[in-house]
């Protein structure tokens, strides 16, 4: 009975063993691996990813849904080799009550990504929008508004009893400044926690406190029409600020073209009552286009202790090459900088824009557009004909805080809408 148990135990410990070498190994994890995360909702358009080597061959292409994730794998890939990635967002857009559908196709190029890399495709606005209707009373005349992010609807006048209405984007804090019944002196009113889709006040005008500060005056660049946003820093953390720039202006409008402006903050009187300011510090972006032959679009995204009075000037520079067509293009960089960017946009419908990103060198730096998937090219034949008229844009980027490989790692993995402040930003835009 014994040796019988023995023999059956001995059987059984066999049987295991023989069944555990038929169990397939693991399959190896490929030596190259892109995860994409999809934020968008299927509302905000198509989301889709390819992967491309570097004579510009399409090696895999997929659609994510949104609100969904994936990995593009690349089974071949050798460890440590890399591949270019774009990313192709197409929206529609309906013009109310017109018909007409509008068609958007925005392409970003990541160069020479290693595996491992997670994108983002997310948007990261972190701004509300509110209706400001405000009645003034006890005034004759309401000469010069101005609501900082506020688009102007209805101007206060005597027609409509000087009720004003603004649609402005803010973080919690909107305010306004004005000129009334002639008279020189800006007067402001702070409004503090504001939330939800409107605010609705009347204003005593002869309780708005006087602007006694003088405003700072930022000199820039070059004269050009210029966009500029000033913001005074209340907490970084719960992205909250205090807008001190001018009205948005409505599309169509007369744009203003200048080298200086005033920039105010809600403060009375910072010598004889110098009280702590709501804010800390300040968030300044500005563009603006030198339209003077040679010149070039300026940028900048920085934080600053105070309002500055002069901007950084580029001391780098690009210079065109005799190559630029619809898909091959070629610059010289001058000088460091961190990051270079190669930007067409085919107007039209659909229309087109594609930027990609790569690594600046001394010297002159290439870069041909890779190909166009077979399922986008059905789709758009203008697409898969690189239709872009032959114009190239060529951006130069410099960030004080980061280099190249951090910089594309923030707009990859997309999380901080600070992030270009943090770094320190300037940028230098020309056709080539």
């Amino acid at each position: 009975m014994y040796n019988k148990t023995v023999l059956l135990a001995a059987l059984a410990i066999s049987v295991f063993f023989s069944c555990e070498k038929d169990v397939p190994p693991s399959p190896a994890t490929p030596a190259f691996q892109l995860f994409v995360n999809n934020e968008f909702s299927p509302l905000d358009g198509r989301l889709g990813v390819f992967l491309s080597d570097n004579a510009g061959k399409v090696l895999i292409y997929r659609e994510i849904t949104g609100g969904d994730t994936a990995t593009l794998e690349l089974p071949d890939a050798q460890t440590g080799d890399r591949f270019d990635c774009t990313v192709v967002k197409i929206a529609t857009l309906d013009a109310p009550g017109s018909g007409v559908k509008d068609t958007i196709l925005h392409l970003t190029t990541y160069t020479n990504l290693a595996s491992g890399e997670t994108i983002n495709l997310r948007e990261l606005n972190y701004r509300q929008v509110t209706d400001l209707n405000v009645t003034f009373t006890g005034v004759t005349s309401v000469d010069t508004i101005i609501v900082p992010e506020g688009l102007t609807f209805v101007r206060p006048q005597p027609s409509n009893n000087f009720t004003g209405q603004y649609r402005v984007l803010h973080t919690g804090r909107i305010w306004l400044r004005v000129r009334v019944n002639g008279q020189p002196m800006w007067r402001f009113i702070l409004f503090s926690d504001v939330s939800g889709p409107a605010l609705t006040t009347t204003i005593d005008a002869s309780l708005l406190l006087p602007i006694f500060a003088a405003p700072t005056n930022m000199t820039l660049p070059f004269t050009a029409a210029w966009q500029y946003k000033v913001d005074g820093l209340v907490d970084t953390a719960k992205l909250q600020f205090i807008a001190m720039g001018d009205l948005l202006r409505a599309p169509g409008g007369a744009v203003p073209v200048f080298t200086n402006v005033d920039i105010f903050e809600p403060v009375s009187n910072d010598i004889f009552n110098p009280g702590p300011k709501p804010y800390n510090g300040f968030r300044v972006r500005v563009n603006g286009s030198d339209a003077a032959l040679g010149g070039y679009t300026y940028f900048c995204d920085f934080f600053s202790a105070d309002i500055p009075e002069n901007l950084p000037v580029p001391a780098f520079d690009l210079l065109p090459t005799l190559l630029a067509d619809n898909r091959l293009v070629a610059t010289q960089c001058v000088g460091n900088f961190d990051a270079l960017v190669f930007a067409r946009t085919r107007a039209g419908t659909p229309n087109i824009t594609w930027e990609v990103n790569v690594a600046p060198s001394n010297g002159i730096v290439s870069y041909r557009l890779p190909d166009v998937p077979a399922e986008l090219g059905s789709q758009f034949p203008s697409l898969k004909n690189y239709d872009f008229g032959g114009q190239v844009r060529a951006r130069a980027e410099s960030y004080e805080r980061l280099n190249y490989e951090s910089a594309i790692r923030q707009k990859l993995q997309n999380s901080d809408p600070l992030w270009q402040a943090k770094a320190g930003y300037l940028g230098r835009e020309e056709v080539q």
